[in-house]
């Protein structure tokens, strides 16, 4: 970067602290050093010398009118047109006339709705498609349904034949453990009546 656009981004950040400090110079809510900087700052800067000269003269110029008193009965007259224009939207007749209006827009949208919307789309073709569409989406979800329903029945008579098997499997099993231990049991008594005798 060189020289001078240093400069130039310097001065406009001086600018744009020096321009947040004018209004409060105006207002007459500034300390002298900030009040300093301005002035300073508008001895080498002309853009916001011309500024502040501006503004000064157009403060100057709106001191210089005169204030307007306010007639007398300009408030009650403000707070009585208040009320007035409350008691219009409380009053029966107001409130009749809109509920009378808002009644007939319905009416009119009602029948624009059944003797030119409906017709015009009923003749266009365009429920015809929406009803095809419709009855398509209808079939791939029933196609879906269908083969979900298929697979679960088969999965469940798959899983029943595999409960058959393992209880069968189940059954022999404890039947034999069972017929094991009669046996034993069998053979533990004969013995023992062979050992009395």
């Amino acid at each position: 970067m060189n020289c001078s656009a240093e400069k130039r981004s310097v001065r406009s950040l001086q600018c744009k602290e020096i321009s947040s400090l004018v209004m409060k110079y105006f207002d007459g809510n500034i300390s002298e050093l900030e009040r300093e900087m301005i002035i300073k700052h508008n001895d080498k800067c002309s853009g916001c010398a011309e500024e502040f000269r501006v503004l000064r003269e157009a403060i100057g110029t709106l001191e210089e009118f005169l204030e307007i008193e306010v007639p007398i009965g300009f408030e009650s007259r403000v707070m009585e047109g208040i009320k007035t224009q409350r008691m219009y939207f409380t009053n029966p007749k107001i409130v009749a006339f809109w509920l009378i209006s808002v009644l007939g827009l319905i009416v009119f949208a009602w029948n624009m709705l059944t003797f030119v919307t409906i017709p015009f789309v009923r003749e266009s073709g365009v429920l015809i498609a929406a009803q095809n569409v419709l009855i398509y989406g209808v079939n791939i979800i029933s196609g879906i349904l269908r083969e979900v329903l298929v697979t679960i029945s088969v999965l469940l008579g798959k899983i029943l034949v595999l409960r058959n098997v393992l209880l069968r499997d189940y059954v022999t099993f404890v039947t034999t453990i069972v017929m094991a231990f009669m046996g034993i049991n069998l053979i533990l008594i004969f013995r023992l009546n062979l050992r009395e005798n």
